[in-house]
C-alpha cells in the first residue's frame, strides 16, 4: 500500500507538471500566433511602402522627362521664357519634395526590414522552445503511460488483497468470539493469580527482610573477623609497624606552588618521628636520624598533584611490616581530595543484644565491639585523626543509653549510624541506635 500511495503521489505530481507544460505550450503558441500576425502586418506595410516608392520613382522619371522637354522648348521658344521659368521652378520644387519623400520612405523601409528580421528570429526561438517542450511532454506522456500500467497492475493486486482481507476479517470475527470466551475464563484465572500474587508478594517482602538481615550479619562477621585478625597480629611477635599503617597525615590546600614541597617535607619529618618511636622505642635523640625512605620521583609526583589549589588529604604509609630495631622504613605517600567517605544515615556496623539476659558489663562489651568495628571501618576507609566520635562523646550519655536498653525484654539490633557526612579528614560522628521489630526504640 505504501508503493501504491507513492505511485499515486508521483502520478499527481506528473499530471500537475504536464498541466503546467500544456499551459506553457498554449502561451507560446499564442505568442507565436501574435508574432506571425505582427509579421504579416509589417509585411503588408512594407509592400505598401514598396509600392509608394515605385510610384514616386515613376513620378520622378516622368517629372524629369517633362523637365527635359521644358528645357528643349525653352531653347526654341524664347518668347515664352518667363512662363517656362515659372514652370521649371515649380517642377524643381516638386522634384525636391519627391526626393525628400523618397528618402523618408527608404528609411521606413529599412526600419521595417529590421523589425521583420527581429520577428523572424523571435519566431525561430519560439519554435525551438516549443519543440523542446513538445519533446519533454512526449517523454512525460510515455512515463505517465508506464506508471498508469504499473498502477493498473497494483490496483488489480489491491483488489485481490481486499478480497483476502475480507476473508481474513471474517476469520478474525470468528476468532474474536472464541477469544471472548477464553477471556472470560482468563479473567477467572487472573483473579486467582492476583490472590496468589498477593501471597507471593508478602512472602517476597519477608524474604527480602531476611536477606537484608543475613547480609548485615555477614558484614558484621566479616568486619569482626578482620578486626580480630588485626588485633591478633599486633599481639604476636614484636611487630612495630604494619604494612599500610599511616605514619603521618594532614589536610592541606596549596595556594602557592612553592609551598607544596615544604608540606611534603613536613609530613615526612612527622612520619620519620613516628617510625623511630615505633622501631626504636626509648631512643632519645632522633631528630637528625632519617629512617623513612621514599623516592624523589614519588615526591615530585605528589607535589605536582597537590598544587592545584584544592583541599587534599595527604598520608604517608608504611610500605611493609617492620619489627623493632629496623634502621630503615620504606614508605609511600598518597594524596586524595578531601571527599565524603560515609553519608549521613549510613550504617557502618551492626550487632545484636538481648538486654533481658545480659549484665551491664556484657552490654558494655557488645557496645565496645560495635564501636571497634566502626573504628576499623573508618580506619580502613582512610579517615584520619580521631576517627570516631559517638553522640556528644560523654560517658554520662553512654551510661544513660545502657540503662534505657535494659528496659527492653526482647532481642534488639545495635547499629552505629553516621550522624553527618564524614570526610577523609575526619572525624566520623556516629549515633548509636537500638532497633526492635524494625523501629528505633533508643538512640544516642
Amino acid at each position: 500500500s505504501k508503493d501504491i500511495a507513492k505511485a499515486n503521489e508521483q502520478k499527481r505530481k506528473t499530471e500537475s507538471e504536464l498541466a503546467k507544460t500544456a499551459a506553457q505550450k498554449e502561451q507560446v503558441e499564442k505568442e507565436l500566433a501574435q508574432a506571425r500576425t505582427q509579421q504579416s502586418v509589417a509585411q503588408q506595410r512594407l509592400d505598401a511602402i514598396n509600392r509608394s516608392l515605385a510610384a514616386a520613382l515613376a513620378k520622378q522619371g516622368q517629372t524629369e522627362a517633362q523637365l527635359n522637354q521644358t528645357q528643349s522648348e525653352l531653347t526654341r521658344v524664347a518668347s515664352s521664357f518667363q512662363q517656362t521659368q515659372k514652370q521649371l521652378t515649380s517642377v524643381s520644387g516638386q522634384a525636391k519634395t519627391l526626393r525628400s519623400e523618397i528618402q523618408q520612405l527608404q528609411a521606413e523601409r529599412q526600419e521595417l526590414l529590421q523589425q521583420r528580421n527581429q520577428v523572424r528570429a523571435e519566431i525561430t526561438e519560439f519554435k525551438a522552445k516549443v519543440t523542446q517542450r513538445d519533446q519533454k511532454i512526449a517523454q512525460q506522456d510515455r512515463a505517465i503511460s508506464q506508471r498508469d500500467e504499473q498502477i493498473l497492475k497494483r490496483d488489480q493486486a489491491l483488489v485481490e488483497l481486499d478480497e483476502k482481507l475480507a476473508a481474513f476479517r471474517k476469520s478474525l470475527s470468528d476468532r474474536d468470539e472464541q477469544i471472548a470466551q477464553r477471556d472470560k475464563a482468563l479473567s477467572l484465572l487472573d483473579n486467582k493469580i492476583s490472590q496468589r500474587d498477593e501471597v507471593i508478594a508478602q512472602r517476597e517482602n519477608r524474604l527480602k527482610e531476611l536477606e537484608k538481615q543475613q547480609a548485615s550479619l555477614e558484614q558484621e562477621v566479616a568486619t569482626l573477623e578482620q578486626y580480630y585478625q588485626s588485633y591478633q597480629t599486633l599481639r604476636q611477635g614484636s611487630l612495630a609497624l604494619l604494612r599500610g599503617q599511616v605514619l603521618a597525615a594532614g589536610v592541606f590546600r596549596i595556594v602557592e606552588p612553592a609551598a607544596a614541597r615544604q608540606v611534603i617535607e613536613q609530613l615526612l619529618r612527622e612520619a620519620n618521628r613516628t617510625a623511630i618511636k615505633a622501631t626504636q622505642p626509648g631512643l632519645n635523640k632522633v631528630a637528625n636520624e632519617r629512617v623513612v625512605q621514599i623516592t624523589e620521583a614519588q615526591v615530585e609526583q605528589l607535589i605536582n598533584q597537590i598544587q592545584d589549589g584544592r583541599n587534599y588529604v595527604v598520608r604517608v604509609f608504611s610500605a611493609g611490616n617492620y619489627v623493632q630495631g629496623e634502621k630503615q622504613v620504606q614508605v609511600f605517600a598518597d594524596a586524595a581530595p578531601n571527599q565524603v567517605v560515609f553519608r549521613t544515615g549510613e550504617v557502618v556496623a551492626t550487632t545484636s543484644a538481648d538486654p533481658s539476659n545480659m549484665t551491664d558489663q556484657q552490654i558494655r562489651q557488645r557496645i565496645d565491639l560495635l564501636l571497634g568495628a566502626s573504628q576499623f571501618r573508618a580506619t580502613r576507609a582512610g579517615i584520619l585523626g580521631d576517627t570516631v566520635q559517638v553522640g556528644d562523646n560523654r560517658i554520662v550519655s553512654l551510661i544513660r543509653f545502657i540503662e534505657q536498653l535494659k528496659k527492653h525484654n526482647k532481642p534488639i539490633s545495635l547499629k552505629a549510624v553516621v550522624a553527618e557526612d564524614a570526610y577523609i579528614a575526619g572525624p566520623m560522628k556516629l549515633n548509636l541506635e537500638a532497633v526492635e521489630d524494625g523501629e528505633v526504640v533508643v538512640r544516642m
